[in-house]
């Protein structure tokens, strides 16, 4: 502990470096995610664009149909990894303006989601970045050197390009809409909460319930996945503290290393007189709460669209809790601001890196891998030809897709089907599905149907549950 805090500066210069090549090798080790192998499934139709095989919410749990396609204006974005990696970079470059940012930066980076959105190309990484952007032009509407006053129009900038970031997260055809809506409490914040007063603690507290009463409000309105918070209200409830746990406590205390500042940093809060602490409060406290309680809404409302097993489907679906890593840099300039001045040779900071190092390594030298590239391979399918997939009903749509870009399948018009572990898929391949010659078995599905013949088997990585998968044609 002694050479930590007589090396502290080349320590976390060996930090960062280390935390970027981590990142960089995720890059290089890691396959695309479930969600960017369903954005890159859209195809165009002649009302507009839909996913190939059908919706990854279907109305059947356990039963793919494929002409049930919401079709949309145009296609979701693809970023790609190395983009979002440089454009974070480029952010950081307008951090250093910070103290102390070196250490910051380096935490952010060896943030294990962060190293895995950056493997799989998830938009994490954007919005952390355009978040943090935002965030940093706030801090700069207080502390320009030109004048001693706030500069409005540069807050409502600042709030405008935070408003893009959720935006860009949820992707919404509404965006004119939500954007108006969002400028709106923007210019509230900026113009009447500074006159209430309040303490940051009291403007954190608030936010965070102001959060999660906006979702509730959207489903009392009837609003997307909302709306299960009142058909599923017990479960609902049920959801909602294990979501501020998965949230707040795991992403954001452990795996940004905030713990350690957590207990001073809130004592300052209590007693310090300032407006933009109060305004980066109100907003990490808001979105705070509202990210809580839209994983909450998502794991009721997919429990039950996929029939999971409850409440085993939490920890299935556990990393939501990413989300969070958006408010990182707000986050960080706001614990820089109450302490004035942070101190980096704190034994608990070098614990809480150590306590998170083997899932930052685990995220960056092993990465994520998928097992249906090898089984895409496997199969020999000819142009216009079926095949069906079967596997548990939780993202088994997203599965499905793993398999589109490996048979380049709209090129060859290739059809896949889905069905769970649950479902009647044998009786299906005997009827409605009988022109399909292709099977392929994810690795919990025990079952060998008859007059099929295994072409090609496969070990799945430990990360993706272990197993055996099978490839079969029909004999």
């Amino acid at each position: 502990m002694k050479w930590f805090e007589e090396n502290n500066g080349r320590f976390w210069i060996g930090l960062l470096a280390f935390a970027v090549l981590l990142n960089l090798l995720a890059v290089y080790n890691s396959d695309l995610g479930l969600d960017v192998h369903v954005k890159s499934a859209y195809v165009e139709t002649e009302d507009g664009y839909v996913l190939d095989w059908g919706d990854t919410r279907q109305s059947d749990p356990n039963a793919s149909d494929p002409e049930q396609a919401t079709i949309v204006d145009s296609p979701p974005s693809i970023t790609q990894p190395i983009v979002g990696l440089i454009f974070l970079v480029l952010v950081f470059v307008s951090f250093s303006t910070l103290n102390n940012n070196i250490p910051i930066i380096g935490m952010i980076l060896l943030h294990p989601t962060v190293i895995f959105s950056s493997g799989k190309s998830y938009d994490e990484l954007l919005i952390l970045s355009i978040f943090g952007a935002g965030a940093l032009l706030l801090n700069s509407a207080y502390t320009r050197p030109e004048s001693s006053n706030v500069s409005m129009s540069r807050k409502l900038i600042a709030y405008s390009v935070m408003i893009g970031a959720i935006l860009v997260k949820l992707n919404s055809e509404s965006w004119a809409e939500l954007f108006t809506i969002g400028f709106i409490i923007a210019a509230i914040i900026t113009f009447y909460i500074p006159k209430f007063n309040l303490n940051p603690q009291h403007m954190l507290m608030g936010g965070f319930l102001l959060g999660i009463i906006t979702i509730v409000m959207l489903g009392l309105a009837g609003y997307g996945t909302s709306k299960i918070i009142f058909s599923e209200p017990t479960r609902f409830l049920y959801s909602l503290p294990f979501a501020i746990l998965n949230v707040v406590i795991i992403y954001a205390l452990f795996g940004m290393i905030l713990w350690p500042f957590a207990s001073s940093t809130w004592k300052k809060m209590k007693g310090i007189d300032d407006d933009l602490a109060c305004e980066l409060s109100l907003i990490i406290g808001g979105m705070g709460g509202l990210i809580s309680a839209y994983v909450a809404v998502l794991w009721t409302y997919e429990s039950i669209l996929w029939n999971s097993e409850w409440p085993w489907h939490m920890v299935a679906m556990g990393n939501n809790g990413r989300y969070i890593t958006m408010l990182a840099i707000p986050i960080w300039i706001l614990i820089n601001r109450v302490n004035e001045r942070v101190d980096w040779k704190k034994k608990r900071v070098l614990i809480g890196i150590i306590l998170i190092l083997p899932f930052s390594l685990l995220a960056g030298i092993h990465g994520q891998t998928m097992w249906t590239d090898e089984a895409a391979d496997s199969m020999n399918l000819e142009e216009g030809e079926h095949f069906l997939f079967v596997s548990d009903a939780t993202l088994g749509m997203h599965w499905l897709y793993t398999f589109h870009e490996p048979l380049d399948a709209e090129k060859n018009n290739i059809t896949g089907h889905w069905r769970s572990d649950d479902a009647s898929w044998e009786v299906d391949l005997e009827t409605e599905l009988s022109h399909i010659d292709w099977l392929v078995l994810s690795p919990e599905i025990d079952e060998t149907p008859e007059g099929w013949s295994v072409v090609d088997t496969g070990a799945a990585d430990y990360l993706n549950g272990g197993g055996t998968w099978r490839v079969l044609f029909r004999l």
